[in-house]
């Protein structure tokens, strides 16, 4: 036996001993064996998730076995609800076979979706490809009928059918393209990161980070890089694990070494640089805390929560907080998307002032729509339009460019993020907490106020005291009342796929009292809501899935489907 480039077990050709075989299907006897004397084959699983050792090694190359004899050749898409059935039948027939918990079954029918694409990406490959002129490519061939007789006739002409179909060729092209652009190419072989993982662990009873196991799995048998694009990646995990020993670069959530060396961000619902069983949820330990910690964590979120509070009170306020809020004790990791940053308290004895710029302004906070083009206004905020580079949020530096901006009034809440964090990836998620936003994304507002100088600004601290007492105790009725006298009125524009032209509608001083004190809501109200609504759909991408009509138009009366129509056409 010899293994090949891709770590698979080959066969000498016996009629050439030059020429490399094709490995040959598992048919797994010794699961079968054991059915039969109504036993399961015990299966380990590692910290991770991963089944471990001989035993788990025969319950993957199960799965593929069901994948060949259960799954059909034909389908597209092994998403489809149609094949559940067929789901159903490979989890049963896994926990016939081996002892594992209702944990695994995701993990299994995933494997098992690999498993059978790679099936059919074999049998293209070997007995459709190199025999489309000739009219035996849809028959069976006589290999398929003796190694895989579950393959029915019927099936092979329409596994033929769609894999020489203009659809398919569509779909492969664009994979094609996908993997042409690919920087990096994993060389692990089949056995992957599940097994490389496992082996680095027995060798030194620990888990390799993810970034060093993410380049061992791109070097080829003699140990090294081939590609410039891996060599570069290389160069900078080497240097951010140096900045992350010396204290200058933290590791926060998906915010780590590889994923700051490739300059991409995580995946969500999978980990780079480990295998498919491991979750973001278990490697980036974000569940595993002792009832003690988690409380502990909950306190200190509270603590920075209402430091931002303070400080953002103040500031709008113009005046300093009785007591600098950096002067309280930090929390060592910020965790929190709320007022986490690189500001680090003044020490008792210290002369030096904080290296956090402090210099901060009303401004209002802009996206880049990628749909029709052009910016939207989805917040109103403060911006430290002094913030340096270096200067860190949620652990991670602010880049050339960026400021730091703290999220006040949102406009459209579930608008995305210029610059998503772990935890914060929508408007709605960093409200009154720090991000990272563009700076030509930002809007000073002149007429909202002066810039202030945040807790340096010097000021009368009872009156700081007094004044945030009073915004804290307001109620949203007394905001909306001291905001908006009667008589006055707010133009709102309605777009043309609501009202089928273009015109204004005006919130009276009534209209917005009903909203506050939960009264019924006038029509005027319900458009504004919809334009709302419309404007979100179209930032998230979703503006041809849904349709807003006025109330006004498809009413009974004198404006209504008929009258409708007309505008229409």
């Amino acid at each position: 036996m010899e293994h090949s480039k891709k770590g698979r077990a080959r066969r000498k050709n016996p009629s050439d001993p030059n020429v490399e075989g094709v490995r040959r299907a598992t048919i797994m006897k010794r699961v079968h064996m054991a059915r039969k004397r109504g036993e399961r084959i015990p299966v380990t699983f590692d910290d991770k998730g991963q089944p471990e050792g001989k035993h788990g090694d025969e319950l993957m190359s199960w799965i593929g076995v069901l994948a060949r004899e259960h799954v059909p050749i034909w389908i597209q898409d092994w998403r489809s609800r149609d094949l559940d059935q067929v789901k159903d039948i490979i989890w049963k027939e896994t926990v016939t076979s081996f002892t594992v918990d209702g944990s695994f079954r995701t993990a299994c029918i995933k494997s098992c979706g690999e498993a059978a694409r790679n099936f059919r990406h074999d049998l293209y490959k070997t007995f459709v490809e190199g025999f489309l002129k000739e009219e035996s490519v849809w028959t069976r061939p006589q290999k398929v009928i003796d190694n895989y007789p579950n393959i029915e006739e019927e099936d092979w002409v329409k596994f033929v059918q769609y894999r020489t179909s203009s659809q398919f060729q569509q779909l492969s092209d664009r994979g094609s393209e996908i993997r042409t652009n690919n920087e990096y190419s994993s060389r692990g072989g089949r056995d992957g990161y599940r097994k490389l993982d496992q082996e680095n662990f027995k060798k030194t009873g620990k888990y390799v980070k993810r970034d060093c196991l993410w380049l061992e799995q791109q070097m080829g048998l003699d140990g090294e890089l081939k590609d410039a694009a891996c060599q570069k990646a290389s160069e900078l995990v080497m240097e951010f694990n140096t900045q992350e020993s010396q204290g200058t670069f933290e590791s926060v959530g998906t915010s780590d070494v590889l994923s700051h060396a490739l300059s991409r961000p995580e995946h969500k619902g999978r980990v780079r640089g480990q295998s498919k069983f491991v979750k973001p949820s278990q490697y980036f330990n974000l569940n595993r805390s002792s009832s003690k910690d988690l409380e502990v964590q909950s306190m200190r979120r509270e603590i920075e929560e209402l430091k931002a509070l303070v400080r953002g009170l103040c500031a709008s306020k113009d005046v300093a907080p009785s007591v600098d809020p950096n002067n309280v004790p930090t929390v060592d990791q910020h965790n929190s998307v709320k007022a986490s940053c690189s500001a680090q308290g003044k020490q008792h004895g210290d002369s030096d002032p904080p290296t956090m710029a402090v210099d901060s302004q009303e401004c209002k906070l802009y996206i880049i729509d990628e749909v029709q083009g052009g910016q939207v206004h989805v917040a109103f905020g403060r911006a430290w339009l002094e913030s340096l580079p270096t200067e860190t949020v949620h652990g991670i530096p602010l880049g050339e460019g960026n400021v730091r901006v703290s999220i006040n009034v949102p406009k459209l809440k579930k608008a995305p993020l210029p610059i998503p964090t772990y935890e914060a990836t929508t408007v709605e998620d960093a409200i009154n907490g720090f991000v990272a936003w563009p700076k030509t994304l930002v809007e000073l507002d002149t007429s909202m106020n002066k810039a202030s100088r945040g807790p340096s600004h010097v000021a009368d601290p009872e009156s700081g005291k007094k004044n945030a007492k009073e915004s804290l105790e307001k109620k949203p009725s007394t905001l909306g009342q001291s905001s908006m006298r009667q008589g006055n009125q707010i133009e709102v524009p309605i777009s043309y796929t609501i009202m089928t032209f273009e015109m204004p509608v005006f919130l009276s001083y009534e209209d917005i009292y009903e909203f506050i004190n939960l009264q019924e809501i006038s029509a005027n109200c319900i458009l504004v809501y919809m334009r709302y609504l419309e404007e979100l759909c179209r930032i998230n991408g979703q503006a041809d899935k849904f349709a807003f009509v006025s109330p006004t138009l498809i009413s009974p009366g004198p404006i209504g489907l008929e009258d409708y129509g007309r505008r229409r056409n």
